[in-house]
């Protein structure tokens, strides 16, 4: 029991010696342990210490064995010159003028004097007025007196905006002239007699917009109104409504045309007209109304180019009679030269008093209006340009008209110095060709032809229509000082068809009577000299061959008549 004792106290002894010295205590104890035998513990040593106070602190500083090599990099310094700072200049535009005052005399006792004035440059609104005059008196050889005047009086005014335009327009004109298509020398009539003038007046009032923003729905529009009457108390009313609208959808474009056309057309039986015939024609009235809708669609890519849409016309007098016709038309562009087309259209044309005596002033006061319906036209060309200076445009067409205009002499109601209207149904092959030169402003010269061929339905022939019809024309410019025009007409052989035999009258296989109007060739020639930009003078060589063709039976033209004048703009 006493041994137990002796070893759990030598193991207590040890633990606590060995946790002294892990915790590196510096306290040294003496232990004496009753046993058998003696035994001690020495105390661990330890190293004291002592810390040592540094004089110098500053850092002593490594020797590098590196070896560094110094070296420059080569470098070149350019200077780039700076350009001139430039000040944009704007040329200034031309100066404008308000006014223009033309004045000339000619042979044949032929005055001419005109007027413009107008407003000066405006971003938004512009007027202007102006007015013409030109009369000859003249008495031609083997006809009556042949006398005429033009008079012309106009004023318009317009607004504008960013993306519309409005604009208001009268106008006066009076044209007077003379039934000389006789001989004198038969038969003996006073000068006012013979005398016929058609005036008008006239209304008009225009709209349009131009919005740039593509899905925008652009239109243009007008409303016009006419009275034109005669010396004879034909008069004529007419209203004209046309609307245009436009709007792209994708990449096509859509569009409507819509028109109403009214007409109503009066003449009265009046005994004076013809002092020499004892019958007149009966009085006329005539209503008529077009309506016409025209819906279509264009659709094109880089090169080429498709229109379709359909017109519908009605043709409104007694009774209503609708027409049909096609609005095809597709191109194509080969290397920006040749544009090949080819296309399919057709239309209502109306035929009116005012229309038919501004062709032919000779007409009698009393007709029939009837409009001409071209049931198709089916044409195809190729135009395009040479050069930026050349450019042309041929084509050929086939054509299905039904009550084309005719004019035929009268002898019924007149002494054979007027004219009546009849209308045929007919086959038309025409093949036309044009060329333009546009150098600059300098030159600039055109020609352009058309030949037809006619097949008519009932008529021996196509009365003053003419197969062949040639224009040339040029104007050039020298150094701004001296402007030249030149105008070339040719006009093939026409029939005209007659009441009567006589010399050079031919019978018909239909036992009608046609004389034959030979060609012509009517040359025009002038010359401006442009002293300053406010003063020039002129010189105008009209019929410089001196031909005097017939244009209508019995009516001749004037020989050569030399003009002269001056103008100043102010």
């Amino acid at each position: 029991m006493k041994r137990i004792v002796q070893k759990s106290l030598f193991i207590f002894i040890s633990l606590y010696a060995f946790q002294g010295f892990a915790q590196n205590d510096t306290i040294i104890e003496e232990i004496d342990a009753i046993g058998k035998g003696k035994r001690s513990i020495k105390p661990t040593p330890k190293a004291g210490l002592v810390p040592t106070l540094i004089e110098d602190t500053s850092k002593t500083q490594l020797k590098s064995e590196f070896v560094f090599y110094e070296y420059t990099a080569p470098s070149e310094l350019q200077l780039e010159p700076i350009s001139p700072a430039k000040l944009k200049v704007i040329q200034p535009l031309d100066k404008l003028k308000r006014g223009y005052v033309k004045g000339g005399i000619g042979m044949y006792t032929t005055p001419l004097a005109e007027i413009y004035y107008n407003s000066l440059r405006s971003r938004n609104s512009s007027w202007g007025v102006q007015g013409r005059h030109i009369s000859s008196n003249s008495s031609l050889e083997n006809t009556g007196f042949s006398g005429l005047s033009e008079n012309k009086a106009s004023a318009y005014y317009q607004h504008f905006t960013k993306k519309s335009y409005w604009k208001g327009e009268l106008n006066y004109k009076r044209d007077a002239n003379h039934f000389y298509g006789f001989n004198p020398e038969d038969t003996a009539i006073e000068k006012e007699s013979i005398n016929q003038a058609y005036n008008n007046f006239g209304a008009r009032v225009s709209t349009s917009t131009f919005d740039t923003d593509s899905g925008e729905l652009n239109y243009s529009g007008s409303l016009a109104y006419y009275n034109y009457s005669d010396k004879y108390n034909a008069q004529e009313n007419n209203v004209l409504l046309d609307f245009n609208a436009k709007k792209l959808i994708n990449s096509e474009q859509y569009s409507l045309d819509f028109g109403v056309d009214f007409n109503n057309y009066k003449s009265q039986e009046d005994i004076s007209m013809n002092p020499l015939v004892s019958v007149v024609p009966d009085p006329i009235t005539t209503n008529n109304t077009i309506v016409k809708v025209i819906p279509s669609v264009i659709t094109s890519g880089k090169k080429w180019y498709v229109k379709a849409g359909i017109g519908v016309f009605a043709d409104i007098q007694d009774k209503t009679k609708f027409h049909f016709y096609p609005e095809i038309e597709a191109k194509y562009n080969f290397l920006d030269i040749f544009i090949p087309y080819i296309g399919i259209n057709g239309g209502l044309e109306r035929n009116s008093f005012k229309s038919f005596t501004q062709d032919n002033p000779f007409l009698l006061s009393q007709v029939n209006l009837k409009n001409t319906n071209t049931r198709y036209n089916i044409y195809a060309g190729v135009r395009g340009s040479i050069s930026n200076a050349i450019s042309f445009n041929v084509q050929v067409a086939r054509k299905s008209i039904y009550g084309q205009a005719l004019f035929v002499t009268d002898t019924l109601y007149s002494i054979g110095n007027k004219m009546n209207v009849l209308y045929d149904s007919m086959d038309v092959t025409e093949v036309t060709a044009q060329v333009m030169y546009d150098k600059s402003e300098k030159l600039r010269v055109f020609l352009k032809g058309k030949y037809s061929f006619f097949s008519p339905l009932n008529q021996a022939h196509v009365w003053n229509i003419p197969a062949l019809d040639i224009t040339l024309g040029g104007v050039y410019d020298l150094a701004d000082k001296i402007l030249v025009r030149s105008e070339v007409y040719f006009i093939g052989e026409r029939k005209a068809r007659v009441n009567t035999s006589g010399e050079g009258v031919a019978i018909e296989p239909d036992r009608s009577y046609s004389v034959n109007l030979k060609a012509f060739v009517d040359f025009n020639l002038g010359f401006e000299y442009r002293y300053s930009k406010t003063i020039s003078a002129f010189v105008n060589f009209n019929n410089l061959l001196s031909q005097r063709y017939l244009m209508y039976y019995q009516y001749p033209v004037q020989g050569i008549n030399i003009m002269g004048g001056a103008t100043l703009r102010f």
